[in-house]
């Protein structure tokens, strides 16, 4: 990702350079060509377009956050990692939030949990 973003920069710069004006520290990644913020209504727009292309399920832009959350609850991610992932202030509300727990949480805890005791797996 950090790689991706580097090379993004770059292009920015390029293109930037090319109508007289330069990046500064002050732009964000997501911007309007000047370097100002774009309106999330915009964001939501291209997004809900690009998913339709794509053939993706409509969803919120919104709802892809809370897709990372849940996808990182299923592969075990560390909860203090998670919390400042998603910017939360303390663990608790990221828990709160996020921790309604899917099947495939419980089959992982459940197949830990038999590791733990010394067998292969719950059906044994």
């Amino acid at each position: 990702m950090i790689e991706e973003l580097q090379s993004y920069k770059v292009k920015k710069q390029a293109q930037l350079f090319k109508v007289g004006l330069k990046l500064i520290e002050d732009h964000f990644v997501v911007s309007a060509f000047g370097g100002d913020p774009v309106n999330p209504n915009r964001i939501h727009k291209q997004f809900l377009y690009d998913g339709k292309l794509a053939g993706m399920k409509r969803i919120r832009f919104h709802n892809l956050r809370h897709t990372l959350a849940t996808i990182m609850l299923e592969i075990g991610e560390n909860s203090k990692v998670m919390s400042e992932r998603l910017g939360h202030s303390n663990i608790s509300i990221t828990l709160d939030k996020y921790s309604h727990v899917t099947q495939n949480i419980q089959d992982s805890s459940a197949e830990n949990f038999s590791k733990a005791l010394g067998k292969k797996s719950l059906e044994q």
